[in-house]
């Protein structure tokens, strides 16, 4: 008997107290696995433990493990994800579970999912990745990066409206694409074209833009139509920029 198969087939006691990542913790150790708490790692990247090792498998584990009752937080998958870029864990999963499923099999699905993403070849190119397990014990693993654009996208169109004046630097332009994109203190990126600057003096400075070079400028949210990153319309040198020109 494997040990994923002696876990499945033994319900892990849980105190009352226990919090949903010492009770998912509980199915690695009795496992046989080995798992570290790092308070830095959890503080910094919210690594709840690390799974080093697991009872007769012999490949190298790394698995970095964050459990939430808490469905689509941006903030937590912002900082859970870097983690993964930063090469902290060499594999990480971010589990959102409710509470409500934790004792009728939910712990389990998401046991059994880590395992699949440790050692099913599909996964063995994927660093970082996340998984839902719903109420009815129904599951689906998601892409990290793509679901933290999809709830930055629609956070900014609970915080902005169409039109809305706002300020930033140009941080890149690609002179033959005729496109760059535009980032403000808060760090949201913006994309936006040539054809959406409205000042002649930007304008003529764009085609001599450097990599690296940042330029002030005014500009406003045009949306974002459903594409990676939100338009900029209107752009326009920041009055400042302009002064320092003169």
């Amino acid at each position: 008997m494997t040990a994923s198969e002696e876990v499945s087939h033994q319900p892990i006691p849980t105190n009352e107290g226990d919090t949903l990542a010492e009770s998912f913790r509980y199915y690695f150790e009795r496992s046989g696995g080995e798992v570290e708490v790092n308070e830095s790692y959890e503080d910094d990247y919210l690594l709840d433990f690390i799974v080093t090792e697991l009872e007769n498998v012999h490949a190298h584990v790394n698995l970095g493990i964050h459990v939430t009752s808490e469905e689509d937080d941006l903030e937590q998958q912002k900082t859970f994800l870097k983690a993964s870029e930063r090469g902290v864990v060499l594999k990480s999963i971010y589990i959102e579970l409710s509470d409500a499923t934790s004792d009728s099999g939910g712990l389990l699905i998401a046991f059994g999912a880590c395992l699949s993403f440790l050692f099913d070849q599909r996964y063995s190119q994927v660093d970082s990745i996340g998984i839902r397990v719903e109420e009815n014990c129904s599951f689906n693993f998601f892409d990290l990066e793509e679901n933290i654009e999809r709830l930055e996208r629609m956070s900014m169109d609970e915080d902005l409206t169409v039109g809305e004046d706002l300020a930033g630097r140009i941080i890149a332009y690609f002179t033959e694409k005729g496109f760059g994109f535009i980032q403000t203190d808060e760090e949201r990126k913006f994309f936006f074209h040539i054809a959406n600057v409205v000042d002649d003096d930007l304008r003529a400075r764009l085609p001599s833009y450097v990599p690296g070079e940042t330029i002030d400028v005014a500009f406003q949210y045009g949306g974002h139509d459903g594409k990676k990153y939100p338009k900029a319309i209107n752009v326009s040198l920041a009055p400042e920029e302009r002064s320092e020109e003169s």
